[in-house]
This record gives structure tokens, C-alpha cells and sequence, in this order.
């Protein structure tokens, strides 16, 4: 490649390079600035060195939100993969109007989230909610959800909405796994007299968990960031759940608009993320197949 090239290659990347310069570089060495720094937006940056982490691990409101946002994250992988497993098998076989399965489980994937929290927010209302109408029909409920004083059915049901909503996506990431795998290795198993149950425990799930590994990776560090399912669904409820993220912005721009606490938590979070990340990598070998 001639120095000409290069320099083309370096301009046409160039907008690249200065967003992430810009955008994200910039704004990261701002915050971690600020996190060691008293600042409330209107007075100028008096430096305090560690006080502010000193008073984000010390809040119990702090172990509260990395306890919700924790248990949501394990709750809402475990459901989700292990659905999404069951179904990338069920819609590889064959079977008459599969592509139209394949569409009704992929489409809610393609519904903004704000959107989708919203509707949800409305049919999880105690009073007149669709979900409560026909579960009296049955003779269950009401139930409070999102509405109740309890944070684990608070969770509970964030989780079945985003269930609903993010099923597919995973669904679609391991239906190509699925098919990927060898026809040999199959047809010796159904020679073997191998069971569909035996199968899909001893030859599928193992040959697809690379798949799996990437879908915890990418969907737990997702799960702990997230910030506007649970704004959205308990504001206005009486019972509002403060997750990391949410804990951050009632700092950054509640009544006290402690700049120095808000991005010392938020550096705090990203160290948790760091953390389970690492955890998750370094066991990968212990579970993660990668020779099919």
C-alpha cells in the first residue's frame, strides 16, 4: 500500500476518529475531572479529591440501585437466553408458515423501547389495565406491578416487557447458530437413536455457546446500564425505583445538581461493568465451546 493510500485511508476514517474524539474521549475525561470535584452547575469546580466516592459507596440509595439493576440483569438474561434457545430450535424445524413465526417473534424487536414502555405502562395499570382485565376474567388479580411498594415485582415485570420485547433479537443471533451446526453431527445422532431432548442438551446447546457467551457479554452490560424502562415505568407511580443510571440523573439534575457525585457514580458503575466483564471472560473457557 503507497503512502498515497494511507493517507486517503486515514482521511476517509477521519469523521470516525474525531466523533469518538469529540464525543465520547472528550466528555469520559470531563467526568472522571468533575467526579473529584464539588460541582453544582452554577458555582465554579472546587476540587475534593476522593470525597465523592467516599459518599456514593456510603449512600444506601447506591447499593439499592446496584442491587435492582443486578437482579434485573440476572433475571432478564436467564429468561432470555434460555427462551431464545428454545426457539431458535422450535423455528429451524420444518414446518408449514415458519416465516411467518419467525416475523411475529422478531417484530416487537423493532419497536423503539420508549414506545414500547409506555404501552406497557398503561397495560400494567392496576385500575382499568388490559393485563388486570383478563386476568379477572380468570379470577387472578389485580395485580400492582409496576404500581406495587414491592422492588421485586417491580423487577418482575420490567422484565417480562423486555422479554417480550428483546426475545427475538437473541432468537435471531442463535437461529444462525442453530444452522450453522453440522448436518453429520446430527444425522449420526438420530442414527445413534438419540432423543430431540438429547440432542438439543448434548449436541446443540453445546456447540452454540459461543453464541450464548455473546449474548450474556453484550446483554448483561446493556441490562446494567439501563436507564429509561424503569424512569418511564414507575414515575408517577408513587413507588419510584432508582436504578444506576437513574440514580445518576436525579443527581445530575434533581434539586442538588451534584455534578461531582453524579459522575463519580458513573464511574463507579463503569468498574462494576469492568468487573462482571472480566469475571465473564475469564470463565469462558470453563463452559464456552468453540470446536464444533
Amino acid at each position: 500500500m503507497t503512502r498515497r493510500h494511507q493517507n486517503w485511508g486515514w482521511f476517509f476514517v477521519s469523521p470516525y476518529i474525531l466523533h469518538i474524539l469529540i464525543f465520547t474521549l472528550t466528555p469520559l475525561l470531563i467526568s472522571l475531572y468533575f467526579a473529584f470535584t464539588r460541582y453544582d452547575l452554577v458555582n465554579p469546580p472546587r476540587w475534593v479529591g476522593l470525597q465523592n466516592f467516599s459518599r456514593v459507596i456510603k449512600a444506601d440509595q447506591t447499593w439499592e440501585a446496584f442491587r435492582n439493576v443486578w437482579v434485573y440483569a440476572f433475571m432478564l438474561e436467564s429468561i432470555n437466553i434460555s427462551l431464545a434457545c428454545v426457539l431458535a430450535v422450535l423455528l429451524n424445524q420444518k414446518i408449514k408458515t415458519l416465516s411467518l413465526f419467525r416475523v411475529i417473534y422478531y417484530i416487537p424487536t423493532l419497536t423503539p423501547m420508549t414506545a414500547v414502555t409506555i404501552v406497557w405502562g398503561r397495560l400494567y395499570s392496576p385500575k382499568g389495565g388490559v393485563l388486570n382485565t383478563i386476568l379477572g376474567f380468570i379470577g387472578l388479580g389485580p395485580f400492582m406491578f409496576t404500581y406495587s411498594e414491592h422492588w421485586l415485582e417491580i423487577i418482575a415485570a420490567t422484565v417480562i416487557m423486555c422479554v417480550w420485547k428483546g426475545v427475538g433479537g437473541s432468537t435471531l443471533y442463535l437461529m444462525a447458530a442453530v444452522q450453522a451446526l453440522s448436518e453429520d453431527v446430527m444425522e449420526a445422532a438420530d442414527i445413534d437413536g438419540a432423543s430431540p431432548t438429547r440432542k438439543f442438551f448434548k449436541i446443540t446447546l453445546p456447540l452454540i455457546t459461543p453464541t450464548i457467551f455473546y449474548l450474556l457479554i453484550t446483554g448483561i452490560s446493556g441490562a446494567l446500564q439501563t436507564f429509561e424502562v424503569f424512569y418511564l415505568l414507575t414515575q408517577g407511580t408513587g413507588h419510584d425505583m432508582y436504578v444506576v443510571n437513574s440514580l445518576i440523573y436525579k443527581m445530575m439534575w434533581g434539586a442538588s445538581s451534584d455534578v461531582g457525585q453524579a459522575s463519580a457514580l458513573g464511574w463507579t458503575s463503569f468498574i462494576f461493568i469492568a468487573i462482571v466483564t472480566y469475571a465473564q471472560k475469564k470463565y469462558e473457557k470453563k463452559w464456552v465451546h468453540y470446536d464444533a
